[in-house]
Order: C-alpha cells, then structure tokens, then sequence
C-alpha cells in the first residue's frame, strides 16, 4: 500500500515537472512584445495552440488620445495575425488552448512613417541638471591638517542642484557660492537615486590654493562625437548613437538640463586592434549648432534639428520581425562630409534580448572600412544599417577582442522614445 502511495506522489511530481517545463518552453517560445506598424499587418507563427486577446476583449485599446474600437485585430489560432490601426500602445495575452492564460505582453503600434537614414558625424554637448558628484577627498587646511568635509555626507553620482538656496548652473557658480560663505556651513541640495535630500557642509580654507573647498570634485557638462541615425523630416526629429550618454567615472546615465548636437570636423582615425577599440578624432563646432537634444536615454539621444544637414532619401522602417541574418549596409561619414554606406553581415538576431542596445549581432565586411577603422569605432554609435531597402536599426557597440563585430538596436526599440 505504502509503496502505491509513493508510486502515485512520484508520478504526480513527474507530472508536475513535465507541465512544469513545456509551460516554461511555451512562454519562451512566444515574443516578449508586439510591435505593429499604423496600417500594416504583422504574422506571429508561433506554431502552438495559442490564441491572442488584447486589452479590454479586443474591443479598446490604450491609445495615448483616446480609445478607439478595433485598433488591434488578433486572429485565434497556431499563428496569430495583428493588425495595427492607430497608433497606441496596450497589452496582448496569449492564451493556451484559448483557455489558460500564459503571457501578457506590451504591444506597441507605431505611425508607418518613412525616415532619412543619416550617417552623419556630429558633435555632442550636454549639460548636466545639477553638479554631477564624481567623488570627494581631502582638503589640506592650515598647518597641513587634512580634512575630509564630505565625507559621509557626499558620494560618486549624487546630482547637486542647489547651494545655499542657488541653482547650480555650473562648476563655476559652485566655486564661488563655497567661496563666498567661506568658514560658514554652506547648505547643500542634492538628488540620490531619485530622492531630494538636503545636507550642511563647512568649507576648509586651502592656504595652497587660496581658497575654500569642499573637497569634492563635480562635473556640469559632457563633449563627444557621435552619429545621427534618422531625421524625419515631416516633424523635424532626429535620434542618435542607439545608446544612452553616461558618465565615464560614475557608470550613470547623464541628466540632462540642456544639449545640443553641433557639426563636428574629422580629423583623425585611430584604427580598433583586439583589445583596444579604436575612435574618430577630430573637433567640435560649438557655434554651429545643428539641433537641441531634449532626451537622454539608454536607447539613444532624441530631439529637434534644422531640416538643411540631414536632407536625403527616405526609407521605410523595418521591424525586429522582418530583420533577417543575412547581408545589409552601414552608412557612416568616418572621413569628410560625405557618407558612405558599407557592406555588413548580420550574424545573429536577438528578438527576445533583454538589453536592446545588443538585439542584433553585426560583422563589418567591407574591405574599406575594415581598412581604415579595423571595423567598428567609438563614434560610429548610431550609424543606420539598412537592410532589403529599409532602415531596420543602428550600430550601438563594438566587440573589444574583434573590432569587426559589434551590436546593432531595432529602429522599433529608437522610435518607442523618439517622441
């Protein structure tokens, strides 16, 4: 009896496990999001016995306006066929068997727009929403005692954005309000992850430096060079680098106050050899300003730019969908003003990656460009790859140990923040 007993507990563990995992294999097996163009049909063969409702019983969806009837049209069934209709955004939930709910998913339905792949170099400035704290030290005060006023009260990332009651515009009017208070607490107000606090620090008179300190060092602004991916030239809009801008000695994505994306004259390569990524040198224009930037985000760098630098020949977009492992093109201007398109292999497609900066794996095989750059270099962020005569993303990254590989981003993904 004891033995039936066990017999049954072990089969139903079995069972359990077995539904355990075809339950964890369906839910791989289906996409973590939907993307539709505004018009356009897009098919998911899934090959399961699946079917798909979205929000609100296929009835409403979530758009941004208002609700609009039958903007996301799901057929039931082993491949499931989403019509988009009107821009918005909602959820989709696949169901097994059209019973047991399995995934919930975002689903996203994009204007069907035709953009201007740019390839452009261009200068990047931007400016900090506060004093960036890059970390604290000591001072040496009279007599060479060395204090420390920050510490524990400061630290690496912390966003200063007031002093004594004033806004911290720059490293400049930080000096002079610590400078002014002399051996006075100065009143400090600060940003941590996310939280306003508010903190007093006594200055330390420097007899070396003839001033007072506070013995943190802080950063207001940030200069590079970059790539434009896309303007689109019915609103003026313009995305760049596929990436965010961060902070080389913090690790955190720049807060932004103000940007601005300027011309930038090439002047130099260093070639990338394993180990060792190689960059476009050359110097900023700060008075030729081409556009402001008005977001920063981890997919890229967004806002408003003159229609004259980016003119050229529109392209549909391709989604992830569509995206294929197979030949396409770069376009980058490393040397002049003039861009050039480049011959690529697109070796791997990542449709489900978590980081969507790395949803496509790249090769740089055109002889040119592997000639003069060894491949892919900083400063090509944001080149678009075209792909069957549609702009489908942009280089993000660069594989350290093989110049000549890197990581693209979906366009879908870049246009989710372009707005």
């Amino acid at each position: 009896m004891m033995y039936k007993i066990r017999k049954k507990t072990y089969i139903g563990i079995a069972v359990i496990l077995i539904l355990g995992l075809i339950w964890c294999g369906i839910r791989f097996m289906l996409p973590n999001k939907l993307t539709l163009l505004e018009g356009k049909t897009a098919y998911y063969d899934v090959k399961l016995p699946v079917s798909a409702k979205s929000d609100d019983s296929m009835c409403v969806l979530g758009v941004t306006t208002k609700p609009t009837a039958d903007n996301l049209h799901l057929d039931l069934g082993t491949a499931v066929t989403a019509e988009g209709i009107e821009q918005g955004n909602t959820q989709v939930t696949f169901y097994l068997f059209d019973k047991l709910p399995v995934k919930t998913v975002d689903a996203n339905v994009l204007p069907n727009i035709e953009l201007i792949p740019s390839g452009r170099t261009v200068g990047v400035q931007l400016d900090t929403d506060g004093l960036l704290v890059l970390g604290t030290g000591f001072v040496e005060g009279e007599n060479g005692k060395k204090t420390e006023p920050c510490k524990g009260v400061l630290k690496t990332g912390d966003l200063i954005q007031k002093v004594n009651g004033r806004e911290m515009k720059n490293k400049e009017s930080f000096l002079e309000v610590v400078e002014e208070n002399q051996e006075q607490a100065v009143v400090v107000e600060y940003i941590r992850d996310g939280k306003q606090n508010t903190a007093q620090i006594k200055p330390v008179y420097s007899p070396a430096d003839n001033a007072y300190k506070l013995g943190v060092w802080v950063r207001d602004s940030i200069q590079g060079i970059g790539t434009v991916t896309f303007f689109d030239e019915e609103t003026n809009r313009f995305g760049a680098l596929g990436h965010g801008i961060y902070d080389v000695d913090t690790g955190g994505l720049m807060s932004l106050k103000q940007g601005h994306i300027t011309s930038a004259h090439l002047t130099d390569i260093v070639k990338g050899e394993k180990g060792a990524p190689g960059e476009l040198g050359g110097f900023i224009a700060a008075d030729d300003v081409l556009g402001d930037i008005e977001k920063n985000t981890e997919i890229g760098i967004f806002g408003s730019a003159e229609t004259a630098p980016f003119t050229g020949d529109s392209y549909p977009i391709g989604l992830r969908a569509e995206v294929k492992e197979e030949k396409a093109i770069i376009l980058s201007n490393i040397a002049g003003d003039t861009v050039i398109p480049y011959e690529i292999e697109i070796e791997q497609v990542n449709r489900f990656a978590k980081d969507c900066n790395k949803g496509m794996v790249i090769r740089v095989t055109d002889d040119r460009l592997l000639e003069q750059t060894g491949g892919i270099v900083q400063g090509m962020s944001g080149s678009p790859i075209i792909q069957n005569g549609k702009l489908i993303g942009a280089v993000t990254h660069v594989f350290v140990q093989d110049p000549s590989r890197g990581y693209g981003i979906f366009i879908e993904d870049m246009l989710s923040e372009a707005a």
